[in-house]
């Protein structure tokens, strides 16, 4: 289920002990010692930079809400707690997904939108969670009695491969003429997955979602790579999805009565959102109105909802308008924070600031928990030139989500807008500090303390963040490599 693991897998197997001199040991003698915990974030945290840096992560807020939502409540069923987790969104049609060591699972939209089911994308994700609370990396390096001389760089690039689809051709590469054992790589990567596969299909059926869903996604996954990977080396498919593996899951479910899970409506909506940014506007709006016309959806609002997002895509917001006000009639009274956010997103668009405010704050009232509503009403009042007022909400939000990078750049955009560049600058300074951006964060900061004006506790105040940062991360803001 997962093509970057397995890439890096071959990837540690194969480095040749002539990198020694140049890369630190993580790990010691993994005869004795196998990577802390510590290490793996610090590995995991280095390779999402290099992934952020790529500039393929959906920012979607709601997309990024709604996969962290549900990767807590499948962590929270399997019962982790050593271990912090970030799920997070990349913008790519293929079927794919990943976890990084530390507790990162990526997504690929793919996997959102090919998923029929919640129980689905969740038999994916739960999978990925066990591969990080099974600390699969540390165990394969001990497994194989190899020294993990990791470069964290290296770490990044080799994730970036895979994700752009030259993994096997990076996989091979990095193989060729290095004389290891194929086989025993094939062993640890098959042993792997088929506990990831037992211990997140238990997951699923805590979770109160169907177990059945992970062997009925895999026979759809192998339907989908068959022809895409049947010609390359078993030992280079960097996720495979065997019969074995089908059966076995299958097995697993002799016995466990028949479980019906209802589709939340935040799946719904988020699996169309999903597919319309994964698509091109224009084509967006030709798959919606063909499918709606033909009848061919699961869920009446959710796929109207699908056909506004993707008209609001395309600029035509009228359209975008009306078909969300039909999306609302389909849904009913309930209502949902996707259509409030999207309606103001519209006037906001076409410059209708004032009401996108009253929609935004009116939304709020109703899901209080939607971040989204926020960043969507500190973005209106930012419009409608209520500086103090989003300043005032920013302040507030920071309060519940201190580590929140999002909101330290809206502020920079305002101080920007009312002429206040030395706030402006700090404020930059601490969007990249969130984005463990160190160096770029540290050149922030430094053009807050050449900026004219400022009263003395401001710029106390910004010398001491400065002071703090440099003693962390030297002048340059390069993290210090562990020992």
């Amino acid at each position: 289920m997962r093509k970057v693991f397995s890439v890096l897998l071959v990837f540690f197997f194969c480095m040749q002990t002539s990198w020694a001199d140049n890369l630190p040991n993580l790990g010691g003698d993994t005869a004795q010692q196998i990577l802390t915990p510590a290490q793996e974030r610090e590995i995991g945290e280095g390779a999402m930079r290099e992934i952020r840096r790529s500039g393929e992560l959906a920012e979607d807020p709601e997309v990024v809400a709604y996969l962290n939502r549900l990767g807590t409540r499948l962590v929270e069923a399997a019962g982790v707690s050593d271990s912090h987790f970030t799920f997070f969104p990349v913008l790519d049609s293929t079927i794919n997904a990943f976890a990084i060591p530390g507790g990162f699972v990526g997504v690929h939209t793919g996997v959102i939108v090919m998923a029929q089911h919640e129980s689905e994308l969740a038999s994916v994700m739960a999978h990925e969670i066990a591969h990080v609370s099974q600390h699969h990396l540390a165990r394969m390096i001990d497994g194989t009695r190899l020294n993990p001389l990791i470069s964290l760089a290296s770490l990044g690039v080799a994730i970036l491969a895979a994700h752009a689809g030259s993994g096997d051709a990076a996989a091979a590469a990095m193989t060729a003429g290095m004389g290891y054992n194929i086989q025993k790589q094939l062993d640890f990567t098959y042993a792997f997955e088929q506990e990831a596969d037992r211990i997140g299909m238990q997951t699923l059926t805590r979770a109160g979602f169907d177990p059945a869903a992970m062997p009925t996604f895999f026979e759809r996954l192998q339907k989908v790579n068959r022809l895409e990977e049947s010609n390359a080396p078993e030992f280079l498919r960097t996720h495979p999805v065997t019969f074995k593996r089908i059966a076995d899951a299958q097995a697993r479910l002799k016995g466990v009565p028949y479980r019906q899970t209802p589709d939340s409506t935040d799946f719904l909506f988020v699996r169309e959102k999903a597919r319309g940014l994964q698509m091109k506007p224009a084509d967006a709006v030709d798959f919606y109105r063909k499918t709606l016309a033909e009848k061919r959806y699961s869920n009446e609002a959710a796929h109207r909802y699908g056909l506004a997002h993707a008209l609001y895509l395309a600029g035509d917001y009228d359209s975008a308008w009306q078909a969300l006000q039909q999306a609302k009639s389909a849904l009913g009274t309930a209502g949902h924070p996707a259509l409030e956010f999207l309606a103001g997103s519209i006037r906001l668009a076409q410059g209708r600031s004032a009401e996108a405010v009253a929609i935004f704050q009116q939304a709020m009232g109703r899901f209080p928990a939607s971040r989204a509503l926020v960043y969507g009403l500190i973005d209106a009042q930012t419009a409608a030139a209520q500086y103090d007022k989003a300043l005032a909400v920013i302040t507030d939000s920071l309060s519940l989500y201190p580590g929140d990078a999002n909101f330290y750049q809206r502020a920079a955009r305002i101080y920007t807008k009312q002429g206040l560049p030395m706030q402006g600058h700090k404020a930059q300074g601490e969007y990249y500090v969130r984005l463990q951006e160190y160096g770029p964060a540290i050149e922030q900061f430094k053009l807050a303390l050449n900026q004219p004006g400022g009263d003395f506790y401001l710029l106390s105040s910004i010398e001491a963040r400065l002071r703090e940062i440099e003693g962390q991360y030297g002048k340059e803001g390069k993290a210090k490599e562990m020992p």
